[in-house]
């Protein structure tokens, strides 16, 4: 068996089709077993667990900093992407009048935390309009810094058509000679493409489990640099900000000295150790296997939509149309996309509404009977 065969073979199979895997994807097995062991220890033996998981959190943190490219101490777990923004945000030094940069198609949950952070000091945050087609342009995002930008905060992959910065190591690059701050948010491209932020310079990236990462939702988590982390004041206090539940109370407050005092009590461990083992299936198999993979079966499932009239929504042209596997699709005629949206929902045919039209994100544990299933209800 091959390893993307057995890839594959991770993923249950019924009667469901899941193409809205940049939305929540389902779990592997190895996830699955994970929380059957731990849960079942739980049940069993109680406090007798806890060196125990404590270890295998640890496992889940080395095995996502490897992935990252970044150490272990630089790597906190929160309980949502949204909470590793917000502890970016609310913490890296922003000031009256200083100037965050971001795109205008950027999703909520990476939007919404730097705009309070800037409106809790007076700082700006600067919207760039993205192309008719959601493009994002390189040079139309480095036009907009200033001398006043003090941060750029864009993902990587945005959500509703795929859409990259064609260079982002060199947005990297540019925004570092000048002394900006880089944050990135990797939750649409991470565990689908190979990862180089963190080898381009970003001072920090985010994510979440239950996307490309085919980990249960509830773990969001953050690679900070070890140089930043002294300056970052915990956003969330705790007991584990300054040691373990078993330490006594200490006036003195002295914080951990790495990531891990941006987790402030107990873990999410069903959760965390969930995401440590499809993390360990991605590696075994290959990220460029399943980048590889999914990208053949959107292609099949694009010419399948041109093939039946649909439009689709695309910043991208020619060969490169197919180098992400988001598809978004307008609806033929006088249909909405919520009559669209229904009709596949009807079938079972897992999707999502998103922007001018609705998104489909095949993945690599996909099948071509799964594109057929789908083909066959929109045609």
């Amino acid at each position: 068996m091959s390893s993307l065969e057995a890839y594959k073979a991770q993923f249950n199979r019924n009667e469901l089709v899941h193409l809205n895997n940049a939305g929540l994807q389902p779990i592997t097995r190895a996830a699955r077993e994970k929380i059957d062991y731990w849960s079942r220890r739980f049940w069993e033996e109680g406090y007798n667990t806890d060196k125990d998981y404590a270890a295998d959190v640890t496992n889940t943190r080395t095995s996502l900093a490897g992935m990252i490219g970044c150490e272990a101490g630089e790597v906190a777990f929160f309980s949502s992407t949204a909470g590793a923004i917000s502890q970016v945000a609310f913490s890296c030094g922003l000031q009256a009048g200083d100037e965050v940069l971001m795109w205008d198609q950027e999703y909520g949950s990476h939007l919404y935390p730097w705009k309070a952070a800037c409106d809790q000091v007076g700082a700006n945050l600067v919207i760039v309009e993205s192309e008719k087609n959601l493009s994002t342009p390189m040079e139309k995002y480095l036009k907009a810094i200033t001398p006043k930008t003090k941060v750029i905060a864009f993902s990587w992959v945005q959500f509703q058509a795929g859409s990259q910065m064609e260079d982002i190591k060199h947005v990297i690059e540019t925004a570092k000679q000048k002394g900006i701050f880089v944050s990135v948010d990797i939750i649409q491209g991470f565990g689908l493409h190979p990862c180089e932020i963190w080898s381009w310079g970003a001072d920090a990236v985010m994510g979440g489990s239950h996307k490309w990462l085919s980990s249960p939702v509830g773990v969001g988590y953050l690679a900070l640099r070890k140089n930043h982390i002294p300056k970052f004041k915990p956003h969330v206090i705790g007991m584990y900000t300054y040691g373990t539940c078993d330490d006594p109370s200490d006036f003195a407050c002295v914080p951990k000295r790495d990531a891990l005092k941006f987790e402030p009590g107990s873990k999410q461990v069903l959760e965390i150790t969930a995401m440590g083992a499809s993390i360990d299936v991605l590696q075994k198999t290959g990220i460029k296997n399943i980048e590889t993979e999914a990208l053949r079966l959107a292609k099949i499932f694009r010419q399948g939509l041109v093939n039946l009239g649909y439009e689709i929504v695309s910043p991208y042209q020619s060969e490169k149309i197919n180098s992400t596997p988001f598809i978004n699709v307008k609806p033929r005629g006088a249909m909405t996309n919520k009559e669209l949206s229904d009709k596949l929902n009807k079938e079972k045919i897992f999707h999502a509404v998103r922007g001018p039209g609705l998104r489909f994100t095949p993945n690599a544990f996909n099948t071509e009977t799964d594109l057929e299933k789908a083909l066959f209800v929109l045609k």
